[in-house]
């Protein structure tokens, strides 16, 4: 198991791939939930072919799949920076969020390495058009997920079996 002390928040790459999925996965479908589940691929993905994440947070077992931990951070700061705006939209019988991106230059891609961000760009191009629920469904399928607990730690060594993009 990776020890969750052994991880360092990169809080440049974090913002850059809020930025990333925002700028180009943002569509109809991408609300916050969905949001985590792309952090979600590129941190386990990552973790699984470099053996360490690329934001470097921990995730939460949560009842729509695995919730990094400091992403309402993330996005606080963004909002609060002016760099994106977010609007809470009435959705079956609940509220989704719904991003806006009000400074594309704000996304700074030199932050990640090449394999980051050719993943990057897999990671939009496989789930995009994905709708959340498929998403979600999709990572409760993994080990991941499947082997954690509610509201405990997800296991960063269960990415070995995300079969994804090898």
């Amino acid at each position: 198991m990776v020890v969750t002390a052994e991880l360092k928040l990169n809080e440049r790459a974090y913002r850059g791939a809020v930025l990333y999925f925002i700028k180009y996965c943002n569509n109809q479908y991408l609300h916050a939930t969905k949001l985590n589940k792309l952090l979600y691929y590129l941190d386990f993905i990552h973790f699984r072919d470099h053996k360490t994440p690329v934001t470097g947070d921990v995730y939460i077992h949560q009842g729509y799949g695995p919730v990094p931990s400091r992403v309402d951070e993330v996005l606080a700061r963004l909002k609060g920076e002016g760099v994106i705006d977010t609007k809470g939209v009435d959705y079956k019988d609940g509220e989704v969020v719904l991003f806006e991106l009000k400074d594309p230059d704000a996304l700074d891609e030199s932050v990640f390495s090449k394999h980051q961000g050719e993943l990057l760009k897999k990671i939009c191009s496989e789930f995009g058009s994905w709708p959340t629920d498929k998403i979600v469904s999709q990572t409760h399928l993994e080990a991941p997920w499947f082997y954690s607990k509610p509201y405990e730690v997800v296991d960063y060594s269960y990415a070995r079996d995300i079969d994804f993009f090898r």
